[in-house]
């Protein structure tokens, strides 16, 4: 099991655009390890559908770790789709270190709000969104019948 000096070993891959074909299957692997029921037909479907979509892959011993996937929504907002990490390797810093660059990519491409939704089950992931400074600014239930927590941060502060 790796131990908290992990991070300095992971290689983190920026992916601008649509992912090719090789890096969709690492994703789509991944994230159907990570999340329990994971739809693979959404997930690709979200995936190649969003032209300006800005992927970050974090790797260990040249196999996926971790990743964090986000697009613009409007002009101003950059959405922070998804993203999950290997479970033998949380709690290490890689989550936020991904937060970190995706929040340095949208501030950085002009966008002033960075957004994200999250569910109560997913408690890490909260935590981190409150730790980095974001706020709840909404909490609905969609079609599903899924609770879901809508957090918002300002990108004009440093």
């Amino acid at each position: 099991m790796p131990n908290g000096m992990e991070e300095a070993n992971c290689i983190f891959k920026t992916i601008s655009g649509i992912p090719n074909d090789n890096q969709i299957e690492l994703l789509l692997t991944l994230y159907q390890e990570i999340f329990e029921g994971a739809d693979a037909a959404f997930f690709i479907e979200r995936l190649k559908n969003k032209s300006d979509v800005f992927s970050i892959l974090a790797f260990h011993s040249n196999k996926l770790i971790g990743f964090k996937i986000g697009y613009s929504q409007s002009e101003n907002i950059f959405y922070s789709w998804i993203g999950g990490i290997k479970k033998t390797f949380r709690n290490q810093g890689i989550g936020k270190q991904l937060a970190m660059i995706q929040e340095n990519h949208a501030r950085l491409s002009g966008f002033k709000i960075l957004k994200t939704k999250s569910m109560n089950r997913f408690k890490p992931m909260m935590i981190l969104n409150l730790k980095n400074g974001f706020n709840i600014t909404k909490i609905y239930t969609n079609t599903k019948g899924q609770t879901k927590i809508v957090f918002e941060k300002s990108l004009n502060k440093l």
